[in-house]
Order: C-alpha cells, then structure tokens, then sequence
C-alpha cells in the first residue's frame, strides 16, 4: 500500500514538471514567432508593379466563354497553373478556399492545349469556365514561374502579386493590399527598427 502511495506521488511530480516544461516551451515558441519575420509571396522586378491596370480585352476560357480582367463585383485573383506543375495541382483546392473565405473571384490561367487543359480541369475538380487558356495573358504579365498569382481590385487595378505555393503566400498578397505596400518584403525594408524593437 506504501509502495503504491510512492508510485502515486512519483507520477504527479512527473506530470507537474511535464507540464512546467510544456508551458516554458510553448512561451519560448512564441517568443520565437513574434523575431522570425512572415515570408511573403515572392515578387519578381519584371512585369507589372502593383498600381498598374489589368490587360485590356477578353479572354477566352476553356468553356469558350469570355473574361475581362479586373470587371468583377469582387477582387479577382488570377492564379497561373499548369496541370504539369505538381504545386499548382497543389495549390488549387487552397486557392479556391482561400477566395471563399476572402470573398475574391478566382480565375485560373494557362496556355496548354486544350484537351490537356480539359483533362486538368476534370482530375483537378475545376469548372472550364474560370479558367483562361490564352499565351497572351501569360505573356503581358510576363510569368515565369508557376504557381504565380496577381490580385486585383474592383476597379482592374492590381494590388499585389507574387509566386505563391502555400496558403500563407496567398495571405500576403491580401496583407500586401490591406498595408498599402506592394508587397510583404516592401513593408519589412520600411519598417526595420520598428520591427527590431
């Protein structure tokens, strides 16, 4: 019975300590998140800068509908993607979140042939109708690299962009918008010694 007594108050000092060090590691993690600054989706100095205007004229989707860039009720976030490209498989399902929760219009972008194009609408769960299959697009915002995404407001005026693959990507171009700077990095390099205080 003494024994048990023991083993008993063994183990509550072992899951009081357990939880003294759980708390300090939980202090020392988010003292950790507040030094480490947010990685924002990566900006290329080629092609449009934010302030600039969508490209004029339709674009055709893969449905055979049209699509004026920057003509919508909500903001529009025009994400490059290539059935070919595993992170833009990826990246689809979180953009489609991303837009509902954020209340954006989302239209995919793409220059494949278009039974390709129709077989990447079907595997990936996409209606034809948002996405634009148009080289063009890709050649006046001159992308490079997939998965890029462009924001842009009401009035056709883009307000961030960058290569994203993750949803905090995505974040940034929103906080991007809502700080005024164009993007993420923008505001880092202005705000240096705040942010070191």
């Amino acid at each position: 019975m003494t024994d048990m007594i023991y083993v008993n108050i063994f183990i509550s000092a072992v899951l009081l300590l357990t939880s003294i060090v759980a708390f300090m590691l939980m202090q020392r993690v988010r003292s950790l998140f507040k030094e480490v600054a947010p990685v924002g989706a990566l900006t290329s100095v080629r092609g449009p800068q934010p302030g600039t205007l969508a490209p004029d004229g339709k674009f055709a989707t893969l449905s055979g509908q049209t699509i004026t860039l920057g003509s919508s009720v909500l903001p529009q976030l025009v994400l490059f993607v290539s059935g070919s490209c595993p992170i833009s498989r990826k990246m689809i399902p979180i953009a489609k979140d991303f837009c509902f929760r954020e209340q954006l219009s989302l239209i995919l972008a793409g220059d494949d042939a278009p039974d390709v194009q129709q077989e990447f609408a079907r595997c990936s769960g996409f209606s034809p109708s948002i996405l634009i299959n148009d080289q063009s697009l890709g050649r006046l915002l001159e992308v490079d690299k997939l998965p890029s995404a462009f924001l842009y407001d009401i009035d056709g005026k883009l307000v961030a962009r960058g290569l994203v693959n993750n949803r905090e990507h995505l974040e940034s171009l929103l906080n991007a918008w809502e700080s005024g700077y164009g993007t993420v990095q923008t505001y880092l390099a202005n705000h240096k010694k705040s942010l070191a205080a």
